[in-house]
This record gives structure tokens, C-alpha cells and sequence, in this order.
């Protein structure tokens, strides 16, 4: 019978590997995810404000254009009516306006709504209604977008 010799224990830094995570270890990285989240959070707000006034900007310059578009196309008088919590389209119906579409206004977006004219009416010919432009202002936060519309029914964003 041979004998073999009798390792002696390891050290408890040797020991084999065990699965999980120490507490201590959890702490760093929840520590390290809240500064990190701390940081980007500010950076993330301006962003979100961009996308919604760009978005609601985009909402309002269609809205006029498709006004301007449905006048020409159906020879008859078309509206754009801009208000913080709906947008809408109507036609001139022999004695009354009709309803052609209608969808959410800025407000669903959280955007502030300043507005020359609320109503761009538009003729059979393209042409804007009324003595002067429409300035139509939108804001959230530092971001500013303002959309201006001329008698001759053309769209400029600034």
C-alpha cells in the first residue's frame, strides 16, 4: 500500500471560485449606476424637450400645409384652427365650415403654444386669408421653435 502525501489546506484567498456577489460588491455598482444616471439624466431633459417641440412644430407645419393642399385641390375655402389642445382641418361647405381632420394638439407633447392666428384660412387658390403673417410660437423648457406663415401661404420654421 503506498501512501499519498496529504496536501495541506489552501489559503483562503486560493479557494476555488464560488458563484454570486458580495454585498459590498453590489453597493460599488449601484454607487457607480446613480452617478452615471445623476449625470445624464440633465442631458436627457434638454433632448426630450427637443423632440417634442420638433415634433409638435412638424404637427403644426402639416397641419397648415395640408389646409393650403385641401383648398387647391377641392376648390373651396379650407382652415387650419392651431389651439394648445387640439389641431384642426375644416372645409367651407356652402354655408358652414365641415370638420375634414382633427388630431392632438402641442399639449399632448407637454408644449407651450403662442399664437398670432389661431385660424390660417386659405382661398381655392392657395392663398392665405387675412392682413398680415401667422406667427405660431412653441415651447418646452429651452427650446423654442417658431413657425411663421405668410399671406402667399408659405411655411418658415426658425
Amino acid at each position: 500500500m503506498v501512501l499519498m502525501p496529504v496536501e495541506p489546506p489552501l489559503l483562503p484567498l486560493f479557494r476555488p471560485m464560488r458563484r454570486g456577489l458580495t454585498l459590498a460588491e453590489l453597493m460599488v455598482v449601484l454607487a457607480i449606476l446613480a452617478v452615471v444616471t445623476a449625470v445624464t439624466l440633465p442631458r436627457l431633459a434638454g433632448f426630450r424637450d427637443w423632440i417634442a417641440v420638433d415634433t409638435a412644430a412638424q404637427e403644426v407645419m402639416t397641419a397648415i400645409a395640408v389646409a393650403r393642399s385641401a383648398a387647391i385641390m377641392q376648390g373651396t375655402r379650407s382652415r387650419a384652427v392651431i389651439a394648445a389642445d387640439s389641431i384642426r382641418i375644416d372645409r367651407w361647405r356652402e354655408d358652414s365650415w365641415e370638420d375634414l381632420e382633427r388630431w392632438p394638439g402641442p399639449d399632448r407633447h407637454g408644449v407651450a403654444l403662442e399664437v398670432s392666428t389661431p385660424v390660417v384660412v386659405f382661398d381655392p387658390i392657395g392663398l392665405a386669408w387675412g392682413l398680415s403673417n401667422t406667427t405660431v410660437v412653441l415651447r418646452r423648457g429651452t427650446r423654442v421653435a417658431t413657425i411663421t406663415v405668410s399671406r402667399l401661404g408659405r411655411v418658415k420654421r426658425r
